[in-house]
């Protein structure tokens, strides 16, 4: 018993892959390439990760699903959030309030500061 709690706990783990495809569904491979993996992200987003996006994998009963792809906060400060694409535009909500979007910040009070 203890030897296929062991086996099946070994093929249904998380691991962290790579998108290998990414154009209307997910192929990602880590120790294995899966296919059309569904991806899972907060209500109200909706992205595709791209090609070589390193992303975390779970098993879910319906196969694996993709969690997310690996955060990069090198450009923002810890309570803010960034919302960016691969084409580089991008909104960032800063902790004193602003809102920059692809460079024009908007500070709190709705007031663009760098027109």
């Amino acid at each position: 018993m203890s030897k296929k709690i062991s086996h099946s706990v070994k093929n249904d783990s998380v691991e962290k892959g790579r998108v290998t495809l990414s154009d209307k569904q997910i192929e990602a491979g880590a120790t294995v390439t899966r296919r059309n993996i569904d991806c899972y992200t907060p209500y109200g987003f909706n992205s595709l990760p791209p090609v070589d996006e390193q992303v975390i994998m779970v098993p879910s009963s319906d196969g694996t699903v993709v969690l997310g792809t690996l955060n990069n906060p090198a450009n923002i400060e810890s309570g803010e959030v960034e919302l960016r694409s691969l084409g580089g535009a991008y909104i960032l909500l800063k902790n004193n309030g602003d809102v920059v979007i692809n460079g024009l910040v908007i500070n709190r009070q709705g007031v663009i500061e760098n027109e």
